[in-house]
């Protein structure tokens, strides 16, 4: 169950986001035009998992791309030129490194598409009327309520006196 708080102005919500926490609601989110806190605006961005898709698509690339040289200069058609080795791991590593470039940038948009769920067109947020206007001149604090199935009135209790526009409760789900 969630709590959709809309707020006309962005000191309003930013009183309230401060209030919220204080109160010991950590698990919210915002939405508006621009960042309510410093905390969101200045957070360190990342996701660790990212780092694994990288580093997997590019020890795949390394090993792929070190393979089919080597099997095209040693295996399939060696050639002896001037009495050089077929097998030059120093040849090999400009086109190795391009495909490690080229493999650990695609294993990352796809695990960025994994992570968020994307494509995603339709989210339940965006059936809330008057929410469209969050991109514009409205700002949205999202409480997170857990599970419970009754809203609890001291919710309720502790967001009134933050003087809301409108407050909605609704089932989440996504």
């Amino acid at each position: 169950m969630k709590a959709f708080i809309e707020f006309g102005a962005a000191e309003d919500a930013r009183r309230a986001v401060h209030a919220l926490i204080a109160r010991g609601y950590l698990d919210l989110e915002t939405h508006g035009p621009f960042p309510l806190r410093d905390e969101d605006a200045h957070a360190p961005r990342g996701w660790f998992p990212a780092a694994f898709f990288a580093f997997g698509g590019g020890m795949f690339a390394l090993v792929a791309a070190y393979a089919i040289q080597w099997y095209a200069n040693v295996a399939s058609y060696p050639l002896n030129i001037g009495g050089r080795p077929a097998d030059a791991p120093a040849a090999f590593v400009p086109a190795t490194f391009e495909t490690i470039c080229l493999f650990a940038v695609f294993a990352l948009v796809v695990g960025f598409l994994f992570a968020e769920r994307l494509p995603r067109l339709w989210q339940p947020i965006f059936e809330i009327d008057g929410f469209e206007r969050a991109s514009i001149d409205r700002f949205w604090i999202v409480l997170d309520l857990g599970r419970s199935t009754t809203v609890p009135e001291g919710v309720i209790r502790d967001v009134a006196p933050l003087r809301p526009v409108r407050m909605i409760v609704g089932e989440d789900r996504t």
